[in-house]
């Protein structure tokens, strides 16, 4: 009779979860509603956010540069030298300074896998880079519940995002990262989403990045410019 009981309660609680749970799909859409909905994201041709961040090395700047649907760039600089950068072109990326060194260029896939994450509107090339998502359930982030996601590429990384239930709003990202000294969680916390002058999209005006080896990095947005205009030879990879 026990074990009667034990299945029914247990088919129940599917049922209830399946229910009352949305669609990975669903919490995407809800999330960007939350920031401004699909039409005023497609509105922005180039967007350029400057940083400042804070860590165990001290304060540095970041410049990200973007030109939808395929460029990037990257470029951190401590006491005015550049010590770290990316660019991707469209079809290569390459990375610079002691995060890249003298690497030759990722391509292909790859290439488009890294530019994505650094996207900030990446849930938009989800369909086109053929990753898979789930929603394993609710979880607590801070005193609010949060959906988790599992995003999956087709060569089997994977990664999770949470979204507040209650706003929609993604609040937190958890990976495990490999390195040639081991693996290493890398969570990335988005806090106190707005709206910068000139873009009607909110944004999160401050991330908290740990793990990794340079410990806890928190990174307060100074500026957003969009549309300026920024061209595909602004993003060329110098050989």
């Amino acid at each position: 009779m026990k074990k009667i009981l034990v299945t029914v309660f247990s088919i129940f609680t599917m049922v209830t979860f399946a229910q009352d749970t949305p669609t990975a799909d669903a919490v995407i859409e809800k999330y960007f509603t939350a920031i401004g909905g699909k039409d005023a994201i497609s509105k922005i041709q180039d967007l350029t956010i400057s940083s400042t961040s804070e860590s165990q090395r001290g304060t540095a700047e970041t410049e990200m540069k973007f030109k939808f649907p395929d460029r990037y760039s990257m470029s951190i600089f401590m006491n005015g030298n550049e010590v770290m950068g990316a660019i991707y072109d469209g079809n290569k990326l390459k990375n610079g300074g002691f995060g890249g060194g003298n690497r030759p260029p990722l391509e292909g896939k790859e290439a488009q896998m890294s530019a994505m994450r650094s996207n900030p509107f990446s849930e938009l090339l989800y369909d086109k880079m053929g990753i898979t998502r789930t929603v394993l359930g609710k979880e607590k982030v801070g005193e609010k519940d949060a959906y988790k996601l599992e995003l999956a590429t087709a060569d089997g990384k994977k990664w999770n995002d949470y979204y507040e239930v209650e706003s929609g709003l993604k609040v937190k990202t958890y990976s495990m990262n490999e390195t040639p000294r081991g693996k290493f969680e890398n969570i990335v916390s988005y806090i106190n989403y707005k709206k910068f002058k000139g873009i009607e999209v909110m944004l999160p005006s401050q991330t908290k990045r740990s793990g990794g080896q340079m410990g806890e990095v928190v990174s307060d947005v100074q500026s957003v410019k969009v549309n300026k205009g920024l061209k595909d030879s602004d993003f060329i990879i110098k050989e």
